[in-house]
């Protein structure tokens, strides 16, 4: 039986997902992660991205305006 699989790992695959584009049955020989738990996984970490960097880009569209960028 595997151990679960580490924040570091789950980022580390969702990165290379996004960076090369390679198909989950791809990365599993990479990765040694089956596609079930990456199609499960990326969409995860992605979601965890997206939820912590919203407020800097809360912060970067105030600056914009504030500054009479648009």
């Amino acid at each position: 039986m595997r151990s679960a699989i580490s924040a570091h790992e789950r980022l580390t695959v969702t990165l290379r997902f996004l960076a090369t584009g390679r198909s989950y049955e791809d990365l599993k020989f990479s990765t040694r992660i089956s596609p079930q738990a990456l199609s499960y996984i990326i969409p995860e970490t992605c979601n965890a991205i997206h939820d912590v960097l919203q407020s800097y880009i809360k912060v970067s569209n105030k600056f914009v305006k504030s500054e009479h960028f648009i």
